[in-house]
């Protein structure tokens, strides 16, 4: 018997609470699609509208500048007008604009669409974190909320394969058209099924109805208690990490076909490196809930740098190549899936909200540097050996930061999270984060 039929949550029937789990999973496959739908088109992009390396990278950081903004933005409006309201206006944005970028004739035009965009995906996010969180039993919370959040590189990997079987015959304006579709006929089963009014919540705490100036209080609370240092290392793990993500995320299939992968084949790059973070995330999570997150991740990017070194020697090695990049993004990407269990092993309860908060601000920075870099740097021809031991570096100092954090926490206030709970709770931290929960 499913457990879950036995635990009633928020005053809903356990069907309805599935049911909009599953919408919410929609909505996070679909933004991240819609996220990394340039990744994918890339190449053809390039060659289409005449765009140079670095240019690409200036596309891509408009895109994820607008998803930090967007995230920041829809947040505190969706607490103050709602949920649902939000996220039907975040989906709206997000499917009208990236159905214009279809009809995007100069690469500034392109920009300021993926711009626009983006500011509904990363809108999208917050509403249906709180959304699952809220709806669901205390007991199931975190699960739900990590299943929901899959929804994002899942979202990626199918949309990459479907993108890869169809863009070389019917051209890059046929993923956007279809990633703007899809976010707009998503806006069916949200109406339908999401709740119109917010869900009662029963864990509010005093300090979620402080005023502003308690909470700006609480930010200084990152680095009190002997934690300055160690928020310090752990920020500096996080931004390495996020920049060399965003790097290999955003010019993987352009790499690929630049070492003579044809375009729908290299189109498959960053759809295995998101399929390797998906298996590498559950493979950590294992390991984070025996032995905390700290010292498994930081083998993990230890291992995948020099993973990383061995990619940049075959990346044109087809089938060898694809199988070496899922490992990259095993190691790498799936160990990036764990800051927010980090960060709740770091910070004490009154400031574990603002401390993930924080963390993901930091590492969001990493994603925007990362593609505008990357781009600077193929656009002046440096050989794939060279940006192999570039990326290595990243990875060599994100476990150094890690491993840092780890050394310096002051252990006394953060006993260690009970085994196989760990991964569990960074999911529902994260959700709370989003929705500006403490």
């Amino acid at each position: 018997m499913n457990p879950l039929a036995r635990e009633p949550s928020a005053g809903l029937p356990v069907n309805h609470v599935l049911r909009i789990t599953l919408v919410c999973f929609a909505v996070s496959m679909i933004d991240g699609f819609d996220t990394l739908m340039l990744s994918f088109v890339a190449p053809l992009l390039a060659r289409s509208l005449q765009i140079d390396h670095a240019t690409l990278g200036r596309i891509f950081g408009a895109g994820f500048i607008g998803t930090v903004l967007g995230s920041l933005i829809v947040g505190p409006l969706a607490d103050r007008f709602g949920r649902r309201p939000m996220l039907l206006l975040a989906l709206s944005i997000t499917g009208v604009f990236t159905l214009g970028c279809a009809f995007a004739t100069s690469a500034t035009m392109l920009a300021t669409l993926r711009f626009i965009g983006g500011l509904g995906m990363g809108g999208a996010i917050p509403p249906v974190a709180a959304i699952t969180a809220e709806s669901s039993s205390p007991q199931r919370r975190s699960t739900l909320v990590i299943l929901m959040f899959i929804g994002f590189p899942l979202g990626a990997v199918v949309g990459g394969a479907i993108t890869a079987a169809l863009m070389v015959r019917f051209g890059w304006q046929c993923v956007f058209l279809m990633g703007g579709a899809f976010a707009l006929l998503v806006l069916i089963p949200v109406l339908l099924v999401i709740p119109a009014r917010a869900l009662p919540r029963d864990d509010q705490t005093a300090t979620q109805r402080q005023p502003t100036a308690s909470r700006l209080q609480m930010i200084g609370g990152l680095f009190t208690g002997g934690r300055l240092a160690a928020t310090l290392a752990l920020w500096f793990g996080v931004l390495s990490s996020m920049i060399l993500s965003g790097f290999l995320v955003s010019f993987m299939p352009t790499m690929l076909n630049m070492s003579g992968v044809e375009p729908g084949r290299a189109a498959l790059g960053s759809v295995v490196l998101n399929l390797g973070a998906v298996g590498g995330a559950l493979v950590l999570s294992t390991a984070v809930g025996k032995r905390g997150p700290f010292v498994p991740v930081s083998l993990s990017f230890l291992g995948g740098a020099v993973l990383t070194v061995a990619l940049g020697h075959i990346i044109g090695a087809g089938n060898l190549a694809l199988a070496m990049l899922f490992a990259v993004g095993a190691f790498l990407v799936g160990g990036q899936l764990t800051f927010p269990a980090i960060a709740s092993h770091l910070f004490p309860a009154e400031v574990r909200a603002a401390g993930i908060g924080w963390a993901l601000a930091i590492g969001r920075l990493g994603s925007i540097i990362g593609p505008v870099v990357g781009g600077i740097l193929l656009s002046r021809h440096l050989p794939f050996d060279t940006l192999s031991l570039l990326a290595a570096g990243l990875a060599i100092a994100a476990a150094l930061g890690i491993a840092l954090a780890n050394r310096l926490r002051p252990r006394e206030e953060n006993g260690p999270v009970a085994p196989g709970r760990s991964f569990a709770i960074a999911g529902t931290e994260l959700g709370e984060a989003a929705n500006g929960k403490h």
